[in-house]
């Protein structure tokens, strides 16, 4: 699935704008990050309610492609500002965790 189709289906809008063609497999959902690291996925989505920059650090540990912020949360200043540096997309929902991933259940190509 590109980053685009994701967009779409969950009804996100871009907090940190970024390549849509991006691609990826997975989809890993956590709101602790302790879990997200010790997944052994790489190139995936990450999912999660958080908006600290933490989120992103964990992300770019575990190389995550994009972040979806969920429950109509915006990210903190210093996680957007962190994104940008890294060129990280984040984009975000209003959709909550359980429907965000409900609406990304066929991403697996």
């Amino acid at each position: 699935m590109t980053l685009a189709e994701c967009r779409e289906r969950v009804r996100g809008s871009w907090a940190v704008e970024g390549d849509e063609t991006i691609t990826f497999h997975d989809v890993v959902v956590s709101d602790l990050m302790s879990d997200v690291l010790v997944v052994e996925r790489d190139h995936f989505l990450l999912v999660t309610s958080l908006t600290s920059e933490q989120v992103l650090r964990t992300a770019d540990i575990v190389d995550a492609r994009a972040i979806l912020i969920t429950n109509g949360k915006l990210p903190q200043k210093a996680m957007e500002n962190l994104a940008r540096r890294q060129n990280m997309p984040v984009l975000v929902t209003a959709l909550t965790t359980f429907d965000a991933c409900r609406a990304l259940a066929d991403c697996k190509e």
